[in-house]
């Protein structure tokens, strides 16, 4: 098949012909379809359940290994390391441009194995999860005119606390009361995620109100987030709080959109030079909220999308 549409550049992949294109990270980071397919070569690897990485068996015409031969001569350990770091990213960024669903193959008859399995365990996971909502949604004990929409079970504060499978629950307001240092949160209920679900500290269910997000998360729903999430933010969805924040949705200076940042890098390190909030909407007029200079320093990323509920 042909490598790339040469004539569109990086937006190639969403043009109709892109189908029978192939693509690499290259031309692809950035941008998103409804489904993506992706081929895993020698690369990365499954052997006994477990991910091995091979940076020897890149591409040679690669260029985002350029020197790993050399850095492995000179440091073996930390080449190793920052090759592996970006073997995984590459696949991790492929995979993550369809918005509805990816398609993987390997070139490695164990590791296309292993994905057929995976992808089996996985679908039976989602029929649990369906199975416990459509109980859930059928006990009324589980229903709270608090709440509105939320079909999972809540629990009061000193149950919650025990419980192993609950995490606290919040409005927008109260969440960017909880994070930050002038306001304290009284005690909160909490909800008991379905069983897929692993809480760890800082996760928190909150209600997503409006339409500026709309083609990821529907006007009410709630949704599990992490507070203060580390690493790279682009291209996640994201709760930040903003004195200029005026969002007509929530009524509060927090939003919820999509997070894109800019960064300079210098010898002492790298500072943010501009972070664009981008609405996901189907709906037209919301516009885009741009920070850069000073109004960068007041900018707050109170929690990251985990998922959305119901």
């Amino acid at each position: 098949m042909q490598w790339n549409l040469t004539t569109d550049g990086n937006l190639w992949i969403l043009k109709p012909d892109s189908v029978n294109e192939v693509g690499c990270i290259h031309t692809c980071q950035g941008l998103e379809v409804d489904y993506i397919g992706v081929i895993f070569g020698p690369d990365i690897v499954i052997r006994n359940g477990e991910v091995v990485v091979q940076p020897d068996q890149r591409a040679k015409t690669d260029q985002s290994l350029k020197g790993y031969k050399k850095a492995l001569r000179e440091s073996p350990g930390a080449a190793l390391v920052k090759a592996e770091a970006i073997v995984k990213n590459t696949y991790r960024t492929l995979m993550s441009r369809g918005q509805k669903g990816c398609y993987i193959y390997s070139t490695d008859p164990e590791t296309n194995a292993y994905f057929s399995e995976l992808a089996k365990s996985v679908a039976y996971e989602q029929k649990q999860v369906e199975r416990t909502e459509a109980v859930l949604v059928n006990q009324e004990e589980f229903q709270s005119d608090q709440y509105p929409g939320l079909k999972l079970k809540v629990l009061k504060h000193h149950e919650g606390k025990q419980s192993e499978n609950a995490v606290p629950i919040y409005d927008l307001k109260m969440a960017a009361g909880k994070f930050s240092e002038e306001q304290q949160v009284a005690e909160h209920d909490w909800v008991e995620l379905p069983d897929s679900f692993r809480p760890q500290e800082g996760h928190f269910v909150t209600r997503v109100v409006g339409e500026s997000m709309n083609k990821r998360i529907p006007n009410g729903a709630w949704c599990l987030f992490k507070e203060n999430p580390g690493g790279s933010r682009n291209n996640k969805v994201v709760i930040v709080q903003h004195r200029d924040i005026q969002d007509p949705d929530t009524g509060t200076s927090c939003t919820v959109k999509l997070y894109h940042s800019e960064k300079i890098i210098k010898e002492d390190g790298w500072r943010h030079s501009r972070i664009v909030l981008r609405p996901d909407s189907y709906i037209e007029g919301y516009e885009e909220l741009v920070f850069d200079g000073d109004s960068l320093g007041d900018l707050r990323v109170i929690g990251e999308l985990i998922a959305v509920l119901g």
